[in-house]
């Protein structure tokens, strides 16, 4: 269901070395622009500085085009095209026929009377002091004629078949506006007047004519304007080349074939081609392209061979040039294995374990963090937060729990707050376990405030153990920041999704985000984008066999486009405690009588996910309060784990005014 709105275009720039907006050539023509030049293109004549425009093409002017163009002072008449006969413009008597130029036009002569006389052939025309005739009057020779063609006493009309110059023809019956192209070695204008649309010195050649011109360096190839020559043929350049690469004014390559250049192998090795492969010729490591290859005797050998072969200790891994060996594979050290643990006895790797008193696998230091293992102690190596037992990592050492890291640790209930600490009491929202944890000196169901959070009726946790509890509050006293004024505004159509960059890394079911796709009908999908325009038949989570990471804020038929509607996002704060906000302010599809207003929030260090309900009325019974919506979190199919997901509403009226919903992060 697509809005019928109005597609401006994109805006037109006259001066950005683009052909947009209506311009007909590259910033001229289209009436904004100013005019083209000759051989420009042109969909009519005031696209053109020569008022004339055939056959897509802006001409240049001539003395029969019936436009005063060049340095012509009157229609076809004055400068180059002959005198003026009366009643055109002038500048002088001498541009004139009747040799008087009075008030700035020609005065009539005998060549305007309507009558045959002096050396006229015909009626003001012809005999060689007034205008040539037209097809049809009487003439004594070619030149009393416009076709340049007298037959029989009678001026022939001026074809494309008739073996003459004339019209506006660059050659004889062809180029200009009227007639075909010409052939290559004929004469031209522009380039539109010739078969091969190349004019060069006034002369037709293509890339096609089996002769060496123009700017060609070999027969039809090189110079710029026709196709790159082979290998073996004549260049000046790189750039004349297919190969890209012009030695001594001849055109090389890494694929002819043969062994040339600097090439230590056919088409491989040296300084210009890449890397050969295992077996081919060689002089320097250099010359090989696989990875940990070297040149051994001459020839490329490679840790990818797949052959047990120099000093590797098992097939392609190990003894100190490739890559440490998997467990289980033949070792004759420690430093043959990626566990760096060889065992003597069996000759083969161990596989790396949390109690082995080795640094190896994904651990920061001995035996922890990484991930697998437990976090590491004040003091240890780490790389992110989860690496600690304290959950705060700075300078690539573990710290001590304080009341300023960003990380619920050392008694804390909440971030930084609460607990038998010397922190703060929490706000309400946070998590409490008893009434002095909180600001309000209020704890219920775990969460600061006389609410508490309240866990998602049927299923509160899924399969990845994220939980799903709400908070009921008012529209004001919601937590989330309001943007309207500072976020930056998305352009999103019907049915459609821009990307936004979150600001910091955010865990999504254990993949981490950097963008975030905010999406017209109310989701932002994480592991792409995402413009489906709603739930349709609601069904439990995943939703579509998990093809998709969402977040699925206020998922309905909505419409970004509408009068008064926006979509914003904004990154706030300080590390490590920034949020990515997305505010949507916007209408119903079916232009509702007022528009719902909601915020998502995307928090750093904890993952966790609030999403605040500030208006769900849109002043219609298909929308308000979530009737027609979805809202929850959605995990795809792709690792880490299964597909999965909470569903905290689909089509209930359940999301009202003032509602708080928190996704927790494990």
């Amino acid at each position: 269901m697509d809005a019928g709105s109005v597609d401006a275009g994109p805006a037109m720039t006259c001066d950005n070395g683009e052909n947009d907006g209506n311009e007909t050539g590259i910033d001229c023509g289209g009436g904004d622009c100013p005019a083209c030049g000759d051989g420009d293109p042109c969909v009519a004549a005031t696209d053109c500085t020569s008022g004339v425009c055939g056959r897509g093409r802006c001409l240049v002017g001539t003395c029969s085009d019936m436009v005063r163009n060049g340095e012509e002072t009157g229609v076809d008449c004055g400068g180059d095209c002959g005198l003026c006969p009366g009643g055109q413009p002038c500048t002088s008597n001498d541009q004139c026929i009747s040799n008087r130029c009075r008030a700035g036009e020609c005065t009539m002569s005998s060549c305007d009377d309507g009558t045959q006389n002096n050396a006229e052939t015909d009626v003001d025309c012809g005999g060689g002091t007034c205008p040539a005739c037209d097809g049809g009057f009487n003439c004594s020779n070619n030149t009393d004629c416009a076709s340049l063609i007298c037959a029989m006493g009678v001026c022939t009309e001026a074809a494309c078949n008739d073996s003459v110059q004339n019209q506006d023809e660059t050659s004889v019956d062809c180029g200009g506006g009227t007639c075909p192209p010409c052939r290559d070695g004929l004469g031209c204008q522009i380039d539109a007047d010739c078969e091969g649309m190349r004019c060069f010195d006034m002369g037709c050649v293509s890339c096609t004519d089996r002769i060496r011109n123009a700017e060609e360096t070999d027969v039809d190839c090189g110079g710029g304007l026709c196709n790159g020559c082979a290998d073996g043929d004549r260049c000046v350049v790189d750039g004349d080349c297919v190969s890209n690469s012009c030695v001594a004014n001849v055109c090389e390559s890494c694929m002819d074939g043969v062994q040339n250049q600097d090439e230590t192998d056919v088409d491989c090795g040296g300084t210009l081609c890449g890397g050969c492969a295992d077996g081919q010729m060689c002089t320097i490591d250099m010359d090989c392209g696989a990875v940990g290859a070297t040149c051994v005797g001459g020839a490329c050998v490679s840790c990818a061979d797949g052959v047990q072969n120099r000093t590797e200790t098992d097939v392609d891994c190990g003894g100190g040039g490739c890559p440490a060996c998997a467990p289980g594979l033949l070792c004759l050290g420690d430093t043959d294995c990626a566990s760096n643990i060889c065992d003597g006895p069996t000759g083969r790797c161990n596989a790396p374990g949390c109690g082995d008193g080795v640094l190896n696998g994904a651990e920061t230091e001995i035996d922890c963090g990484g991930g697998s293992c437990l976090g590491c102690n004040v003091g240890q190596a780490c790389v992110v937060g989860r690496d600690c037992l304290s959950g705060s990592c700075s300078g690539g050492l573990c710290q001590a729990p304080t009341c300023t890291d960003g990380v619920a640790n050392g008694g804390e209930t909440d971030v930084d707050c609460g607990g038998s600490t010397a922190c703060p009491r929490c706000p309400d929202f946070d998590v409490c376990t008893g009434p002095t944890d909180c600001v309000t000196g209020a704890c219920t169901m775990g969460r600061c405030g006389t609410t508490g959070c309240i866990p998602f009726p049927g299923t509160s946790t899924d399969a990845f153990g994220y939980f799903g509890c709400t908070i009921p509050a008012t529209p004001t006293t919601l937590p989330c920041p309001d943007i309207s004024a500072t976020g930056t505004q998305l352009s999103l159509s019907d049915d459609s999704s821009a990307p936004a960059p979150i600001g910091f890394n955010f865990d999504f079911y254990g993949n981490v985000y950097t963008t975030a796709n905010v999406n017209s009908n109310g989701g932002i999908g994480l592991s792409g984008s995402w413009s489906s325009i709603g739930p349709g038949t609601c069904s439990s989570v995943p939703y579509s066999s998990g093809t998709q990471d969402y977040i699925a804020v206020f998922w309905d038929d909505l419409y970004p486009p509408a009068a008064g509607s926006t979509v914003r996002y904004q990154t706030l704060g300080a590390a490590p405690n920034r949020q990515f906000v997305v505010r949507y302010d916007i209408e119903g599809y079916s232009s509702t009588p007022s528009r719902g207003v909601f915020t998502a929030v995307l928090n750093e260090t904890t993952n966790d996910i609030d999403v605040c309900y500030q208006d769900t009325d849109f002043g219609s019974a298909t929308y308000n309060a979530g009737v027609g919506a979805r809202a929850g979190i959605n995990h795809s199919s792709s690792s880490p784990g299964p597909a999965t997901g909470l569903q905290f509403s689909c089509s209930a009226p359940n999301l009202v005014d003032g509602l708080l919903i928190r996704y927790i992060h494990p």
